[in-house]
């Protein structure tokens, strides 16, 4: 009779229903998600890149890839059968944190950041009939020492004060106020140069028995972070003829963000007093 199903039929419907399912589990598309905005980490830290897959499936089975494409070079490598290979230039400073791989996350941690670890990192999925892949960018920074302030090429009338600072990444920029935390043009371009990668920079400002006795010096970062600033509060008699010279004082302080605390007060050498 028509419709009816001997049960060998039902078997073999059964049989093909069920690869389909499988069929279609094994072409299930998949994206893969970074983080949109770059990461940045201190150099000689540490910093995680994370990469998923949407929707959450199991990444156990699957080849998970870290790769700086424009270096050539492979990262840290996770293996189907749950090896792990690391690249050569990163030995012994990667490592994958699997908490998530049931539901497709990998963390990979790489340790003691140098330079050269700064661009484009590729998080490459693999499975038997599906790839997916997404790139994030890394920032490695460098906060450089606080500004140094060194007084010098007195002339009778006028000085210069100058402000170093060495250590940074990326290039930092110089700028000068006054005590009424208004800007100052230097008196020069500022100079950069470069060791072992990293910027040092430096600048002056020339002083007059006219000028704000307050110096203040901010090394402002070429990405995201805090300024590091010094100070000097100069006593308008050492700028005075010496015969006009009622003894001369000079200020260290320091400063951190509006605030201003006197360190220490000394006599200039050389200078004497009424």
């Amino acid at each position: 009779m028509l419709g009816a199903c001997h049960p060998h039929c039902s078997a073999a419907l059964l049989s093909a229903v069920l690869l389909l399912h499988i069929q279609a589990a094994a072409t299930m598309r998949f994206q893969v998600l970074v983080p949109t905005s770059p990461l940045s980490a201190p150099l000689g830290g540490m910093v995680l890149l994370t990469c998923h897959l949407s929707p959450a499936l199991s990444a156990q089975a699957m080849q998970v890839e870290w790769s700086q494409p424009q270096l050539g070079q492979d990262v840290h490598v996770y293996l189907p059968d749950g090896s792990e290979v690391q690249g050569e230039r990163y030995r012994g400073r990667t490592e994958f944190l699997q908490d998530g791989i049931q539901s497709g996350s990998l963390v990979l941690r790489i340790r003691n950041l140098a330079l050269r670890d700064k661009g484009r990192y590729l998080c490459d999925f693999q499975s038997n009939s599906t790839v997916g892949n997404a790139t994030l960018e890394l920032r490695v920074t460098s906060a450089g020492l606080d500004p140094l302030l060194h007084m010098g090429g007195y002339d009778g009338k006028q000085m210069n004060v100058m402000c170093l600072s060495v250590g940074w990444y990326p290039k930092p920029k110089v700028l000068w106020r006054n005590g009424h935390r208004e800007r100052l043009t230097p008196s020069n371009e500022e100079k950069i140069s470069r060791n072992r990668g990293l910027f040092d920079v430096s600048s002056y400002v020339v002083v007059t028995e006219h000028s704000d006795p307050t110096l203040i010096c901010a090394i402002r970062p070429g990405s995201p972070g805090p300024e590091k600033v010094s100070a000097i509060l100069i006593s308008s008699d050492l700028l005075m003829e010496p015969g006009h010279r009622r003894g001369s004082r000079l200020a260290l302080i320091d400063c951190w963000g509006s605030d201003c605390l006197v360190l220490h007060v000394c006599a200039v050498p050389g200078m004497t007093g009424p």
